[in-house]
Order: structure tokens, then C-alpha cells, then sequence
């Protein structure tokens, strides 16, 4: 099966006062190491963000085709560009997220419009599965102003896959790095 990897990179991080995604955490960029996750597993790669500096890397840079709805729009604005019917997305601060992990998802897909890991702490649409399929559920949500992704989640057929053993294995594997204070843990 092919994929295409969508890193979201264009979020604006306020919390951590600075360009998350050009964050250095153990000598790469926190987008170099989005797009080391990807490369071995993905057809292509697409960066979503307003970014030109992000362009740096030589991957596809895809700006929001609507402005201001998040992760949604996101989303939306890489799917539409991308070549495969299935795509990785991958919040660009989910810095410990490993190759075997994406590899396990894809394990997964069966006969689903989206594949998000479930964990005792909730689930994580942000580092999961989405098919093209989406595409319409998604502009659905954007046109009635609707960006949370737990919406989407509801509105096509979507599997959560349990990963409790996954963050028992990698206690840190969903951490987010939101806050300059998160780089010191």
C-alpha cells in the first residue's frame, strides 16, 4: 500500500513562543525528524504550512487552501494535493513517534476512511490514518465552521485502534512538545 506522509508544521505556536517545527531537539529540527518518521514508509511528503522556511527541506510546502481552521484545514488542503488514497498525518511536535509505530498502523486499515490510535488517555487524531474518502466529511465540517477533529471522527467510518501497549512500551510516544518547558523533560 502506498501513503503519503502530511506533516502539519503550520500550526502557530504561541505556547512555545517560537517556529515549533525549527526547534532543535537532540541535534534535528523537529520537521527533520517528521520527515525521517515518513520517508522510509511514504511514497511522498507534504509539509503543511504558511512557511517559507520550511521549504528548506525540498519537500512539497502546501498552505491552507481555507485560512484559520486548524488542523482540519490542514488536513484538507494536503489530501486534495496528495497522489495516494492514504495518508499518514503527523502533528510536526509529535517528536517521538517511530517508524515501527506508523508501520503498525498501517497494519491496521482494513476497510476504514481513518485509523487513530486509542489509549487510556483519549486518542490521537493528529498522528493517525486518513483516506481520501475524507475529503467530503471534511469540507462538509469546514462550510458549517465546525474544525474539531473528534467531529470528523464521528462523520466517517473510523477505526480506533487500541495502542495501550504501544505506550506501555514507549511511555513518551504521544508527548507533544507545546511549551519551551516541554524541551527540558
Amino acid at each position: 500500500m502506498q501513503i503519503t506522509g502530511i506533516i502539519l508544521a503550520g500550526g502557530l505556536s504561541t505556547r512555545m513562543g517560537t517556529d515549533k517545527a525549527l526547534i532543535q531537539l537532540n541535534g534535528k529540527t523537529m520537521l527533520e525528524n517528521a520527515i525521517e518518521i515518513c520517508r522510509p514508509v511514504c511514497k511522498s511528503i507534504i509539509i503543511s504550512s504558511n512557511n517559507k522556511n520550511h521549504e528548506f527541506y525540498g519537500y512539497q510546502i502546501t498552505p491552507d487552501e481555507i485560512k484559520n481552521c486548524g488542523p482540519l484545514g490542514g488536513i484538507y488542503s494536503c489530501l486534495i494535493k496528495s497522489d495516494t488514497d492514504w495518508n499518514f498525518v503527523i502533528s510536526v511536535d509529535a517528536a517521538f513517534v517511530t517508524i515501527g509505530f506508523l508501520e503498525f498502523l498501517i497494519s491496521e486499515v482494513n476497510n476504514n476512511d481513518a485509523v487513530i490510535p486509542l489509549h487510556s488517555n483519549g486518542n490521537e487524531p493528529l498522528i493517525a490514518l486518513y483516506h481520501k474518502n475524507c475529503i467530503p466529511a471534511i469540507l462538509k465540517q469546514i462550510g458549517t465552521k465546525d474544525y474539531k477533529m473528534q467531529n470528523l471522527l464521528k462523520s466517517v467510518k473510523t477505526k480506533f485502534t487500541d495502542v495501550q501497549k504501544w505506550v506501555e512500551m514507549h511511555p513518551i510516544i504521544f508527548n507533544n512538545l507545546n511549551r519551551p518547558e516541554d524541551l527540558k523533560n
